[in-house]
């Protein structure tokens, strides 16, 4: 199988089976195109659980709802590595999806810094600018499911907010 970009197989993990039918249609390796869909059909519980954060980003900004799949799970993606482990406790008790997200880290590579974020956001057709418009509703949205201030201000750290 060749190998797909990490953002790729993040959108893909982060999207219902319909979005990525589409989506797979267009793939002309048949290896491939058999692999990723059984990673999203093995992965589906992740997108029903996305659903809210990415209901409100899709709503809040200019983004569809894949597009925000894949920006919220690239930004969570690099949370899951820096974070400490009481802050990625809370944040899994937060988003519970977001828990799986050391399982597909061999599956889709690791997300170690802002610059592979950024590269996450083009691949979806994003502009790497919307990182700052993503974060405060990320922030937000964890902000009003109780967060503890030490968990917003590790993000906001991590995410340059």
């Amino acid at each position: 199988m060749k190998k797909a970009s990490t953002a790729t197989l993040i959108l893909l993990l982060f999207t219902t089976g319909a979005y990525a039918g589409s989506w797979l249609d267009s793939i002309s390796d048949k290896d491939t195109q058999e692999s990723i869909s059984k990673l999203v059909t093995e992965h589906s519980e992740i997108a029903d659980h996305s659903i809210p954060l990415s209901g409100i980003l899709a709503d809040k900004l200019p983004v569809t709802t894949e597009q925000a799949l894949g920006g919220s799970g690239a930004l969570l993606g690099l949370a899951q590595q820096q974070l400490s482990s009481a802050d990625l406790s809370e944040l899994e008790s937060l988003i519970p999806w977001s828990s799986n997200l050391p399982d597909m880290q061999g599956i889709v590579g690791n997300i170690e810094n802002m610059q592979a974020v950024n590269k996450a956001f083009e691949s979806v057709g994003l502009d790497s600018s919307m990182v700052n418009q993503f974060v405060p509703v990320i922030l937000d949205y964890l902000k009003e499911s109780g967060a503890s201030e030490g968990l917003l201000g590790s993000l906001s750290s991590l995410w340059k907010a």
